[in-house]
């Protein structure tokens, strides 16, 4: 059995990229990681940032840590033998000493850290049996584990390994960037299994599992057979399009992050037509077999474009789109055969589905998502939760889905939490704060009464709140119904009431406003950090338009907004870039309508950004 002694910037590495299903995922592969008590109080205000309440690592990790104590003289002796100077607390050489110790206990041992010259030292001294960065350390526990943990761990790894590949080459000119590389590609190749050949049936001399092999292998830039090289040529000009849609997709989440969300669906979509007119004429004067091994090849990058409009449709509240959208990518799944990607197609389509009162299907829709098994625990236990609703809506029994969700909900709150904010953000995203309200709700029961709730939560409540328009609007039963899930305390109860009434009376007090008829920079007047929500819009697309929105300090506010062919929906959040304003105290009977504290008018419309990247979407299109 192998055993693990963990540097503190692999629980760095954690903490910045793990996904909120990281503990199970290392619970299905290993009992525990060796560490020394410096290691603690290098990593004691880590926090998960993917993470919707960010909550602390250590606190959350540490019953998976074994942690040793190390002695002073041990260190300096460790020190003085390697020629390094050593502080009487340096955690560097406590985690070699650490090494050193159960390796002469009879221990297989493998230190992980990404620190090149500690590599050294230990291969140099025999301290471990091996040193492998964090990167090849979570690729190699994905090859132990099944499934969802397996995809979860793989994709952790990755995402370190870009960002140890982007730390060396910055410090290119401090040291020899080429040997540490080349340790971290070692390692990685060491660990790499090889895999069977599967048998597959031939068609012409050639299968088509091999031919789609040998086309992106020839995409690649890599060496094939002369014969099958010029068999696959027609395909090349086709195939290298669809490519560069899909290095569009990987870019969208930094995209959508500075540009307008309305430009990009344009761009996405427009990219796609061009790909698809491209493939159709190039492919047309083939035969079968490339034409299906095309097929195959291209499928698997529109099926994440299609997703991908899916995502941006429903932050935009097009329900419509998003369900043609995601009905497409689902039958470009069928030629991949990936049940995680067709589990995710029948996931947001079940929740587009209960946006639409489609109680029935969307039922359907998430049993059939849950059924294929491939889902991490976030995205399950929305899942259970859709359910749980849909069902209660139909007037079906909950009582299966909802044993589920409690029992996920109970084994980490912390993740629970997040899923649901994530979930009521999609809804609310989608112009329904009737079921986002009781889902904030439900988030802020999972908060645990000494961790402190997020303000930005706080907010999310008020805004769904303010975004029924009528008490009437509120689906009687379904907060009880989901109260069932995790039940409150008292302190928490409190916590809640206390934070919300805090964001509500900032909001309105904290700002005293000053009318003007002067334009104004917008960035000393709207001078925070986060935009403005969008909770309802009055008028017609076709004419002057009233944006109802929220901003953090200055309350509720009316934006004028001249017409536009494509305007905002409820939920969606709003930018300024390089504009001026002006507030104006509204009319009374505007005020008495809509219960705004001051209007604002925009000198340059052009320059508003209307998005809706909300946590879930940003989850989702990183994940495509």
């Amino acid at each position: 059995m192998v055993t693990y002694v963990v540097d503190s910037n692999c629980f760095i590495h954690m903490g910045g990229m793990a996904s909120t299903s990281i503990l199970n995922d290392l619970e299905s592969v290993l009992k525990t990681m060796h560490v020394t008590k410096g290691v603690h109080g290098e990593i004691r205000n880590v926090r998960y940032q993917r993470w919707k309440q960010k909550p602390n690592l250590l606190n959350h990790i540490k019953p998976l840590l074994t942690t040793h104590e190390v002695s002073d003289d041990q260190i300096r002796g460790l020190g003085l033998k390697i020629g390094e100077r050593a502080s009487p607390q340096d955690v560097d050489l406590s985690l070699m000493v650490l090494a050193h110790d159960m390796q002469r206990d009879g221990h297989h041992v493998v230190l992980i850290t990404d620190d090149f010259k500690m590599a050294k030292a230990t291969e140099e001294h025999q301290l471990a049996a091996e040193v492998c960065p964090p990167s090849t350390f979570f690729e190699r526990l994905s090859t132990k584990a099944k499934g969802k943990h397996a995809s979860e761990l793989r994709r952790l790894g990755r995402r370190i390994r870009a960002a140890e590949m982007q730390y060396a080459i910055s410090r290119r000119n401090e040291y020899d960037v080429q040997a540490k590389i080349t340790w971290m590609v070692d390692s990685l190749l060491a660990s790499a299994s090889t895999k069977p050949v599967k048998a597959t049936a031939q068609s012409g001399g050639e299968s088509k599992v091999n031919l789609l092999n040998e086309l992106q292998r020839m995409l690649k830039g890599e060496d094939i057979k002369t014969s099958v090289r010029k068999k696959l040529t027609p395909l090349r000009a086709s195939c290298e399009t669809m490519m560069l849609l899909e290095e569009h997709v990987a870019q969208l989440k930094l995209k959508l992050s500075k540009e307008s969300l309305d430009d990009i669906i344009i761009e996405t979509q427009a990219l796609i037509a061009d790909c698809l007119e491209n493939a159709g004429i190039d492919l047309a004067p083939l035969n079968r077999e490339l034409v299906d091994v095309a097929h195959r090849f291209h499928s698997r990058i529109l099926v994440r474009a299609e997703m991908a409009l899916a995502i941006m449709k429903r932050m935009k509240g097009d329900a419509v789109g998003s369900h043609l959208h995601l009905s497409t990518a689902l039958f470009q799944a069928t030629h991949v055969d990936e049940d995680l990607i067709e589990a995710r197609i029948l996931a947001r389509l079940a929740v587009l589905a209960l946006s639409t009162n489609k109680f029935e299907k969307a039922i359907r829709l998430s049993a059939s998502s849950l059924g294929l098994g491939t889902l991490n625990p976030s995205m399950k236990l929305k899942q259970h939760i859709v359910q749980v609703m849909a069902q209660y809506m139909a007037g079906a029994s909950q009582e299966e889905a909802m044993n589920h969700a409690q029992s996920m909900v109970h084994a980490d709150l912390a993740m629970a939490s997040q899923a649901l904010t994530e979930l009521g953000e999609s809804f609310l995203a989608l112009n329904r704060p009737d079921f986002a309200i009781e889902l904030f709700d439900e988030a802020l029961e999972c908060v645990s009464s000494e961790e402190k709730m997020s303000e930005e939560l706080g907010e999310l409540i008020l805004l769904a709140h303010r975004a029924i328009q009528d008490d009437d609007n509120e689906i009687d039963g379904l907060r009880q119904v989901l109260d069932q899930i995790h039940q409150q305390t008292d302190a928490q109860e409190k916590q809640v009431e206390d934070v919300v009434e805090e964001v509500s009376k900032r909001q309105e007090d904290a700002i005293e406003l000053v009318f003007s008829n002067d334009w104004q920079d917008a960035n000393l007047v709207l001078n925070d950090e986060r935009p403005l929500y969008i909770s309802s819009v009055v008028g017609d697309a076709s004419e002057e338009q009233l944006i109802l929105a929220q901003h953090p300090s200055l309350g509720s506010v009316g934006i004028w907004l001249p017409a536009r062919a494509d305007a905002p929906k409820p939920g969606a959040k709003i930018t300024l870039t390089n504009g001026r304003v002006k507030i104006a105290e509204p009319p009374s009977e505007v005020v008495e309508s809509y219960a705004i504290r001051a209007l604002i008018a925009i000198e340059f419309p052009e320059s508003l950004v209307f998005q809706s990247l909300t946590s879930d979407a940003q989850e989702e299109l990183e994940d495509l």
